[in-house]
């Protein structure tokens, strides 16, 4: 990993598609036994916006340590693999998730914490943040 991806990134907060919070309640026990943590039920949306920022998010979290979670099994359901990788926002632990099967592009990042992070920071819609990859 080189020194590019020792470094925080800057990203807006949006309102997801609101289906966070069914997601990591589905997930919340293989959350609890591959990350040590029980989740918030419900993720926070942001999103890199200039292009360059976001080829380099994308390489460095590709290149990143990362834990393969599992789907649950639900018959009738399809669910996929999620990815997490530690990571900070604004100074607290986080995860940023990236599942297998989504509706968004590379320029989403998704965090899940055991705390509500947008009520935590006093997050609204069109906030910036700052985070960065935890590199271990």
């Amino acid at each position: 990993m080189n020194e590019k991806c020792d470094r925080y990134f800057t990203a807006t907060v949006f309102s997801g598609l609101g289906e966070g919070e069914f997601y990591v309640s589905i997930y919340a026990k293989r959350f609890r036994e591959k990350l040590g943590i029980t989740p918030y039920p419900g993720t926070l949306n942001t999103r890199i916006e200039d292009p360059g920022e976001v080829r380099v998010f994308n390489e460095c979290l590709k290149n990143a340590k990362n834990t393969y979670i599992e789907p649950p099994v639900i018959p009738g359901a399809r669910l996929g693999a999620v990815y997490a990788y530690r990571a900070e926002i604004e100074g607290l632990d986080a995860w940023i998730v990236r599942p297998v099967i989504t509706a968004y592009k590379g320029d989403v990042v998704e965090f899940i914490s055991e705390e509500y992070l947008r009520g935590l920071l006093f997050l609204n819609d069109g906030d910036k943040v700052r985070f960065r990859i935890i590199l271990w």
